[in-house]
């Protein structure tokens, strides 16, 4: 009789990453203030849009010669954000080029509680 546990290998559980904690935004108006408008999460520079649906962050500048997207135009019903440089769109759910193979942005999710903006790195 063999007393040794068996050493069958488990099935793989996927655990889900953590969540980033929300940051508070201070000094942006959700109401009055004028976007996009700079902020900061991590330590990192971002912009944020005001889209029909609420808000979305990105960084600050476009990843293909590093224009700035503080003038980028909001486009496909504010789904994503087109630098006026070169054209390069890049969806704000997800970060992706959609013009532009093997280019994107990092972007940030956004909320407005009771008047006050947090965001938090997207997943």
């Amino acid at each position: 009789m063999n007393d040794t546990p068996s050493c069958a290998a488990a099935p793989a559980i996927e655990v889900p990453a953590a969540e980033a904690p929300w940051q508070r935004l201070d000094g942006l108006d959700p109401v009055a203030g004028a976007f996009p408008a700079r902020a900061r999460v991590d330590g990192e520079g971002i912009l944020i849009f005001r889209t029909r649906t609420g808000f979305r962050g990105v960084q600050r500048s476009c990843p293909h010669l590093k224009s700035t997207l503080m003038d980028a135009d909001l486009v496909g019903n504010d789904t994503m954000i087109r630098c006026r440089q070169h054209v390069f769109t890049f969806r704000l759910s997800d970060g992706r080029g959609v013009n532009c193979p093997g280019f994107s942005v990092r972007v940030f999710e956004v909320k407005d509680e009771a008047g006050t903006l947090y965001a938090r790195r997207a997943r």
